[in-house]
């Protein structure tokens, strides 16, 4: 998972300025402002930070990013951060060379970290350096979750008020827990991503899932990479967890729903359907937001917008999807039916009978 604040910002500015030096004056390219020129062609350079208890740093060919450990923020000395930067750039030339040895610190990688007169240690597959803080998991947030799944799993009650107060109580429980979050941490502004689906090419299911989690407490993204695309998703960490398995549930959700319109053929019907699921669903978050009180309509606004604003230390660039184009318009409808009555029920973790509280 991918972190953002204005203190990460500052150190990916300062790693940044060391990958740069290290391009230019010891492998001996030439840089530009966020990119590098070999062999004609030009590659962006972008760092990011992240979360792990295991890995000190990656290298990402399909975004072509380079990513350090955000506790080495707190601890690593420049010396550390340079050779962890030379191990991630030699992957970046491994790749960008199309190197025959595959294998992640094979023959080959070991050939480039030579090639510069890098120190032996750059060339390791592990640093030998103690990660102090690791990211645990919080008390207080576990506690909440539990709260609110124990709330949904009484939506799944078959007396319809019963369930619907219990939705109720759940959305407004994580409303609240996030808007206190927010005043909490009123002074240093953090975001998190996390990539939660990938597909060879923007599709209509990834565009319908994308629809669909922009009701819950995450502003989803589509970022085309290296011959993919992906799903992200931004947000506090609880809440990109929901996401993460409720985009789980509904990868394979849609399908099944999909399988059961025996009437609806081709590719163009199935699109349609899926657009439509998306659309419904919609619908049905509206309605359901009419229950909220005038003070938690107000909280959910303020929210969204602190959120929006958050985008900005995440994404260096960001435009808006194109539209869904033309629809068959009884698949369309028969999606829009299904959406209406779509229920988000992944298990979280281990807890089969968890679902999952969205947002409109």
């Amino acid at each position: 998972m991918k972190i953002f604040s204005q203190t990460t910002h500052s150190f990916v500015l300062k790693l940044e300025k060391f990958l740069k030096e290290i391009i230019t004056q010891e492998v001996g390219l030439k840089v530009r402002r966020s990119r590098f020129e070999y062999q004609a062609h030009s590659y962006p350079l972008h760092v990011v930070c992240f979360i792990s208890k295991s890995s000190l740093g990656f290298f990402d060919p399909h975004s072509y990013q380079i990513g350090l450990n955000y506790q080495l923020m707190l601890k690593a000395k420049d010396k550390v951060l340079k050779d962890i930067l030379r191990h991630e750039f030699a992957h970046y030339l491994c790749f960008i060379e199309q190197a025959d040895d595959q294998r992640p610190h094979g023959p080959y990688f070991q050939e480039v970290c030579k090639r510069y007169n890098w120190e032996a240690c750059v060339s390791k597959a592990s640093l030998d350096i103690e990660l102090a803080n690791h990211y645990e998991g919080h008390l207080a947030n576990e506690k909440i979750l539990t709260k609110i799944k124990a709330l949904l799993s009484l939506a799944q009650s078959d007396n319809i008020h019963e369930a619907q107060l219990a939705t109720l109580k759940a959305n407004q429980l994580l409303l609240k827990y996030n808007l206190e979050n927010l005043d909490k941490n009123i002074h240093e502004t953090y975001i998190y991503t996390d990539r939660v689906l990938s597909a060879k090419r923007k599709n209509a299911k990834i565009n319908a899932i994308y629809d669909i989690l922009k009701h819950f407490l995450v502003r989803p993204v589509l970022v085309y990479g290296h011959k993919k695309v992906f799903l992200e998703v931004c947000g506090s960490k609880e809440n990109i967890e929901l996401a993460f398995y409720i985009a789980d549930f509904l990868d394979q959700e849609l399908e099944r729903l999909w399988n059961q319109q025996s009437q609806l053929k081709g590719l163009a019907a199935k699109n349609s359907f899926f657009y439509g699921v998306a659309k419904g669903f919609e619908e049905k978050m509206q309605t359901t937001q009419k229950d909220f009180s005038v003070s938690e309509k107000k909280a959910l606004i303020r929210l969204k917008d602190d959120l929006d604003q958050k985008l900005n230390l995440v994404y260096r660039r960001l435009s808006s999807t194109s539209g869904h184009g033309s629809f068959q318009a009884d698949a369309y409808s028969k999606g829009k039916k299904t959406g209406k009555n779509l229920t988000i029920n992944s298990a979280l973790k281990n807890q089969s009978k968890a679902k999952f509280l969205t947002w409109s």
